[in-house]
């Protein structure tokens, strides 16, 4: 009985020390598959400063893991980060730099801990192998090793992965003012159920994230769809009513949304009836997402969320519901330590400067969505991200950007200059012909490939 005390606290400790395990789930290998927001994308922008507060690299801090590896660039990253280039007259926000900066770790021997690839579908995660423009950040990720981001992920023997991806199937069309660039369900769900079942076999732990609903981030809903008085950026009152702006099919109508990237046309009189001292000139429809289109997107997004609660109900994944967590930041509000965090432009402290990736304390804020998720599904006691030097600040945590998103000089009016418009689309996977205002119709899906599970 003795020896086999012994026994059994021997093979306690040793495994204790191959990793860090919690309950039901073992995290000594993490891996993070996904797409910008997995990334630590922020700002219009892939930057170190950011991609180390990212919540991947937040989680793997809190597993006890060390050596977690990320494709990172140096500032002002790639492309380069959006700034507020003036303040006065009126505040532009637009690139900080002519040039970006560089990746620092290009050469690193084996696949990134965190193989989230900005602009990447469902579709792509499953299939993409390299970058289809200049702008495309894929091979800074998959560094044209011949595997996609899956099989990269997997050939690391991850004993758990977080899966959270299929926000631009709905977010690159939306941001492009049209519904027509949305991913068909059935399309999704094959290869949603292709991807959770390729992590199944490998034996690893799950944990998904769902989609926000599009249309409460700040890059749809900032601006008002009437025409804005020129000191508040709020709606004018012109003889005793608000005026609707003019958008490509008239007068915008209750439910219709003026995006972000249409704040360079009002600037110039787009939208402003000329009796009103406009141009008369209606808004482009990129920058507009009507009523019918919003709803299409909504609905499609709900239809994506159902698919993502099936498949993990299946594959005994946890859930983390990050559509309910952004309605309530764009609702009622997050109070943390006495401050208020929304989803407010440039205000609310959860959002950067492109209105649709968050800041640093947001990402620190999902993290602990994840690490919630994670100890409720797997019995786990994983530690939340300490917030408090997201919200006061520290020298490790903060920086003249991230301060500079509670600016409370900073108001409406403002120009979201186009290259701003342009680098952030491309960065959501946008094709080039919707950028230009040519649409043509999406290309046909391909074949999935698949690589050795190294």
């Amino acid at each position: 009985m003795h020896r086999s005390k012994i026994s059994a606290s021997l093979l306690a400790l040793a495994f204790l020390m191959a990793g860090a395990a919690f309950g039901q789930a073992d995290f000594s290998k993490y891996v993070a598959l996904g797409d910008s927001l997995t990334a630590g994308f922020s700002s219009g922008s892939i930057n170190a400063n950011f991609q180390n507060s990212s919540y991947p690299a937040l989680l793997a801090k809190q597993f006890g893991i060390s050596g977690f590896q990320q494709p990172l660039v140096s500032p002002p990253g790639l492309p380069p980060i959006l700034a507020l280039q003036r303040l006065v007259p009126t505040p532009v926000i637009g690139p900080s730099a002519a040039t970006g900066g560089v990746p620092t770790n290009l050469t690193l021997p084996r696949p990134y801990d965190n193989m989230a690839v900005p602009g990447a579908t469902v579709h792509d995660l499953l299939t993409k192998l390299r970058s289809t423009s200049a702008t495309d950040p894929t091979d800074l990720i998959l560094r044209q090793l011949g595997f996609t981001q899956l099989a990269q992920g997997l050939s690391l023997h991850p004993t758990f992965v977080t899966l959270w991806i299929g926000n631009n199937d709905a977010l690159g069309s939306a941001t492009a003012g049209t519904d027509q660039l949305l991913t068909p369900t059935a399309s999704f769900e094959a290869d949603y159920r292709a991807i959770a079942g390729a992590i199944a076999a490998s034996g690893a732990k799950m944990a998904f994230g769902n989609i926000p609903d599009v249309t409460t981030i700040p890059f749809v809903t900032t601006l008002t769809r009437f025409i804005p008085n020129p000191a508040t950026g709020q709606p004018a009152v012109i003889a005793g009513n608000f005026v609707p702006l003019l958008g490509p099919d008239g007068p915008l109508q209750p439910g219709d949304f003026v995006l972000l990237t249409a704040t360079s046309e009002l600037a110039v009189g787009r939208g402003i009836p000329v009796a009103l001292g406009g141009s008369g000139v209606p808004l482009s429809n990129s920058v507009v997402l009507n009523a019918s289109e919003a709803a299409n997107v909504r609905a499609r997004v709900n239809a994506y969320n159902a698919i993502i609660q099936a498949v993990a109900n299946e594959r005994g994944a946890a859930l983390v519901d990050a559509n309910a967590a952004l309605t309530e930041l764009a609702t009622t509000g997050v109070d943390i330590g006495g401050i208020t965090y929304t989803s407010a432009f440039l205000k609310g402290g959860a959002f950067s400067y492109d209105g649709v990736h968050p800041t640093k304390f947001g990402y620190a804020f999902l993290a602990n969505l994840f690490i919630d998720s994670i100890n409720k599904k797997f019995g786990t006691t994983v530690g939340e991200v300490n917030l408090f030097p997201f919200v006061f600040g520290s020298s490790s945590a903060s920086s003249s950007a991230q301060a500079s998103f509670n600016e409370s000089e900073i108001g409406a009016p403002f120009v979201f200059t186009e290259e701003a418009r342009v680098n952030l689309l491309r960065s959501l996977g946008v094709p080039q012909a919707y950028i230009d205002g040519t649409p043509t119709p999406a290309p046909r899906p391909r074949r999935p490939v698949h690589g050795p599970h190294r």
